[in-house]
C-alpha cells in the first residue's frame, strides 16, 4: 500500500459504520476500483465487521447493569450510550488489536453467564446440509451490492412449489430518491419519485419466470449452483471453521474450468443457512475486479404484506396501462414508423388540448399530467420531428427528436425534446409515448 492507501483506511472503516458523505463515498469507490490491494483490505475488514456483530448479537446483555459495567470497561468517559456505541465500533474496525481485545474483555465480562458457540459444529459441517437448508424458500429479504456499495434492496414470496407470488424492489439512495417496484398477480407497479411523482402500472407475465432476474439474487439459486459446480469438478471449495469469538463460517469457491470467478459464502453452521455471498470477477486488468453480493437478511420468514401495497404521496400521477387500452396499434408499419406516427399524433391531440387521445397515446397518462404537471412542454405548433434513434434495451424503444413551439410567461418559444416511443407491455403491437423525461 501507499501513502494514498494508508489514508484510505480509516475512510474504509468509516464505510462500514456509515459515516462517510457520499462525496467520500465516490472517492473511496474510485479508489478500490483501481487499488486491488485495499479491495482485499475492505474484504476482510467487512467480513470482521460481520463476525463481531454476529458475536455480539449472540451474547446475553439484556440486564442493565450487565451493560453498564461492559461500557465501563471499554468506554470510562461521559458520552452517551449511542455515543459510545458508534465509537467503539469505529475503534474496533480500525485496529485488529483492539478487535481482540475488545472481544476477549466481552467474553471475560459475560463467561458466567453464557456458554459458547458449540466448537463441535464447523468440523461436522458438510456443504450439503446448506443445500438441503436452503430448499423449500418460501420468501427473502435480500440486499444487494455493486462494487462494494448498497444497491437495491428486495422482498419475495413464493408458493409452495417455489413460484414467484409478489415481490418488491426499491433503487436508489435516500427514501426521497428510491425507485419502488412491485408485482403481483401478473400487475407490474413502478413508482417514480418526484420531480416525477408518477406510478406507471403495467401487465407483465412470470409465467416463464426470469421477473426482474430474481433468479440471480435467489439465495437457494445460488446455493444449489454452487453445489453443481462442485459436483461437477467446475469449481473447488475450501470451508474456513469460524474464529472463537463468532460463529459464521465463511466458504471460498473458485471456478476451474476457465471463468474468472472467485465466490465467497458466509454461512451460520447453526441454522446452515447462507447469510451472504459475494461474488469477483477478475478481468484482464489484475487492478480492476467486478464485485456483486447480496446479504440475506430474512429467509423464509414472515413478511409485512403492507410492503407489497406502499403508501404513495396523494398527488401521484397513476399511469394505468392494466384497466384500459393505451396506444397506438402498429399494423403493418415498422418500428421505425409507428415510433414517429405516434409521437406526431400525441404532439398534435396534446396542442388542440384532446387530452383525452393525447393521454391514450401517452401510456394512459391522466388529464393533470397534460394540463397541469407537463404543461409546461405543452405543444403549441408542431416544427419538425426527427429520425428515430434506437434505444439499446430488451424490448423495442426509440429517442424521437421533436422541435416545437411551446408558451411560457405568454411568450412562444422554441423547444428541443426527445420524446420515448415505446411498446405496451403485456400489449403485443402496440406502442405508447413517455413524456416524462421532457424538460
Amino acid at each position: 500500500m501507499n501513502s494514498d492507501c494508508e489514508n484510505m483506511k480509516d475512510q474504509i472503516a468509516d464505510l462500514l459504520t456509515g459515516n462517510l458523505s457520499e462525496s467520500q463515498m465516490r472517492k473511496l469507490e474510485q479508489h478500490l476500483n483501481e487499488c486491488a490491494a485495499c479491495r482485499d483490505y475492505a474484504s476482510a475488514l467487512k467480513n470482521e465487521d460481520m463476525l463481531l456483530t454476529e458475536f455480539f448479537a449472540g451474547m446475553d446483555l439484556n440486564t442493565a447493569s450487565r451493560q453498564e459495567r461492559l461500557l465501563q470497561v471499554i468506554a470510562p468517559s461521559c458520552m452517551s450510550r449511542q455515543t459510545y456505541a458508534l465509537s467503539i465500533r469505529r475503534t474496533i474496525m480500525k485496529s485488529p488489536i483492539t478487535k481482540i481485545a475488545v472481544a476477549a474483555v466481552i467474553i471475560i465480562a459475560v463467561t458466567l453467564s453464557i456458554q459458547l458457540w458449540n466448537k463441535s459444529t464447523s468440523a461436522a459441517y458438510a456443504f450439503e446440509q446448506t443445500v438441503e437448508a436452503m430448499q423449500g424458500k418460501r420468501s427473502f429479504h435480500i440486499q444487494t451490492y455493486f462494487q462494494q456499495r448498497r444497491k437495491d434492496e428486495f422482498w419475495a414470496e413464493f408458493d409452495e412449489e417455489g413460484k414467484l407470488v409478489r415481490f418488491r424492489q426499491e433503487e436508489g439512495e435516500g427514501p426521497k430518491r428510491i425507485l419502488l417496484t412491485t408485482w403481483e398477480d401478473g400487475v407490474k407497479s413502478q413508482y417514480y419519485p418526484p420531480p416525477w411523482g408518477v406510478k406507471l402500472m403495467t401487465r407483465v407475465d412470470n409465467s416463464g419466470g426470469g421477473l426482474e432476474n430474481l433468479e440471480g439474487f435467489d439465495p437457494e439459486t445460488i446455493v444449489q449452483e454452487v453445489h453443481e459446480l462442485v459436483s461437477e469438478g467446475k469449481a473447488v471449495m475450501e470451508i474456513q471453521a469460524p474464529p472463537r469469538y463468532a460463529r459464521l463460517m465463511t466458504i471460498h469457491v473458485k471456478r476451474i474450468d476457465g471463468k474468472p470467478l472467485r465466490q465467497v459464502l458466509v454461512v451460520n453452521p447453526d441454522t446452515k443457512l447462507v447469510v451472504r455471498v459475494d461474488d469477483y470477477w477478475d478481468t484482464e486488468d489484475e487492478e480492476k475486479v467486478f464485485h456483486h453480493g447480496i446479504e440475506v437478511l430474512e429467509y423464509n420468514e414472515t413478511i409485512d404484506p403492507r410492503l407489497f401495497d406502499p403508501n404513495l404521496p396523494e398527488d401521484t400521477l397513476i399511469m394505468d396501462q392494466v384497466t384500459q387500452e393505451v396506444g397506438m396499434a402498429q399494423g403493418d408499419m415498422s418500428n421505425e414508423e409507428v415510433a414517429v406516427k405516434i409521437i406526431r399524433e400525441a404532439l398534435d391531440a396534446w396542442a388542440k388540448g384532446d387530452f383525452a387521445k393525447a393521454g391514450k397515446l401517452c401510456g394512459g397518462a391522466p388529464r393533470r399530467m397534460l394540463a397541469e404537471a407537463y404543461s409546461h412542454v405543452r405543444p403549441v405548433r408542431i416544427i419538425s420531428i426527427g429520425e428515430p434513434e434506437k434505444i439499446d434495451f430488451g424490448t423495442p424503444r426509440f429517442w424521437v427528436p421533436c422541435q416545437y413551439e411551446i408558451k411560457r410567461d405568454g411568450q412562444l418559444e422554441i423547444t428541443n425534446q426527445k420524446l420515448a416511443a415505446l411498446t405496451v407491455n403485456g400489449s403485443p403491437g402496440r406502442w405508447y409515448v413517455s413524456i416524462w423525461h421532457t424538460r
